[in-house]
């Protein structure tokens, strides 16, 4: 996609390159104005913009964008990234993770020593990663081998385990050792991780107050059972996002969503959270390819196919 202006490296303003992947991120509330967002070109050059009280645009300082501004410092070109609040993680092609903002919980991974940095650090010892998803204080890493990583927050049990003390936190990347499986996608809302496997399957851990998990409950994890299987099978994409309390399991004829609906989030026709997966209508045969989901809405990318659902839809069509 293509965007009209950025602030170059130099700090002048240049033309925008082609992007190919944007990142938004959240708030303590939506209406806060404490988010910030990134970009990431097809060069692999990072830009970022909005709120920057703990660094986490990475620019060296901690005065708020009105204007996306290149990162600098990046040794290797960037393929993804994710941002939680106040912090910012870049994966960059050699599978080393960078990262800025704050690191109260320990969300970059580098101790417990470092509770911010307004530049990229590599410190959290990763390598090899091939996937990185975060939520709200917390990050969890896919790399090479199929070992899943997890830093940050803990306090709902979003690394599939337990922490003692307060706060709960774990300071540097730790194995998740209950994810047992060869796994395909990592994936994380507010305070919620989830995990899809090679067979079509999925578990998850953590918060599960508007039934997010998909398990069939309200209940969440706990130290006595730290992950819970998504009561569906067949999944071929999950989809949600760092603010969100639902998900989204993308099938290969279908998707189905589950956790907070109270605006309609779910796209389906009724008000209220749902502890199963319910199936999601759209307006005719679609293909999804990609959804992602905030703590008020959610967004659908797939081709349309054509008709064949008499159900009105609650995803609506929007024209490119």
């Amino acid at each position: 996609f293509e965007f009209s202006q950025v602030i170059d490296e130099g700090g002048k303003m240049a033309n925008a390159p082609p992007f190919m992947k944007a990142y938004a991120g959240l708030g303590v509330a939506s209406d806060s104005g404490e988010m910030h967002s990134m970009l990431i070109d097809r060069s692999g050059n990072v830009y970022t913009s909005g709120s920057n009280s703990k660094g986490q645009l990475c620019l060296g300082d901690d005065k708020d964008r009105f204007e996306f501004s290149q990162v600098g410092g990046l040794p290797k070109p960037a393929v993804a990234g994710t941002i939680g609040f106040e912090f910012t993680l870049i994966l960059l092609d050699d599978g080393t993770v960078w990262g800025c903002g704050s690191n109260a919980f320990g969300e970059l991974g580098l101790g417990s020593k470092i509770d911010f940095t307004n530049v990229p650090n590599k410190g959290n010892g990763l390598k090899d990663i091939i996937e990185l998803a975060s939520g709200y204080n917390f990050a969890i890493f896919l790399d090479s081998k199929n070992v899943v990583y997890g830093t940050g927050g803990n306090i709902y049990g979003q690394q599939c385990f337990f922490t003692e003390g307060e706060p709960a936190r774990v300071p540097t990347p730790n194995i998740l050792k209950e994810v047992k499986g060869t796994v395909e996608q990592v994936a994380a809302n507010r305070e919620s991780s989830y995990f899809l496997f090679d067979d079509g399957t999925a578990v998850s851990c953590g918060r599960n107050d508007e039934g997010q998990l998909g398990d069939g409950s309200f209940v969440n994890t706990s130290e006595d059972k730290p992950i819970f299987a998504v009561k569906q099978k067949g999944i071929r994409k999950i989809g949600t996002g760092p603010s969100a309390q639902s998900v989204f399991f993308i099938k290969d004829d279908s998707v189905y969503g589950a956790g907070l609906n109270d605006r309609f989030q779910l796209g389906i026709d009724e008000i209220g959270s749902r502890e199963f997966p319910v199936e999601v209508k759209f307006g005719g045969d679609v293909a999804v390819d990609l959804i992602s989901a905030s703590g008020t809405h959610s967004l659908a990318i797939g081709e349309y196919l054509g008709e064949g659902v008499d159900s009105e839809p609650s995803f609506l069509e929007i024209d490119p």
